[in-house]
């Protein structure tokens, strides 16, 4: 069972950031630390999820 300590806000908030449709700066001041922990906790990258032929 996943057990995180963030909001689903700042979960939004990450995907976004990770999607490009925003920076870490143009999110609210108030959820930058959890969203920056969020993104920490990250360790998926397009490279883990491109098929291999």
């Amino acid at each position: 069972m996943l057990n995180f300590k963030f909001s689903a806000l700042a979960a939004i908030y990450a995907a976004n950031v990770l999607d490009g449709g925003r920076t870490i700066d143009e999110i609210p001041s108030y959820l930058q630390p959890q969203v920056k922990e969020v993104l920490g906790n990250s360790t998926s990258t397009a490279a883990d999820t491109t098929p291999q032929a």
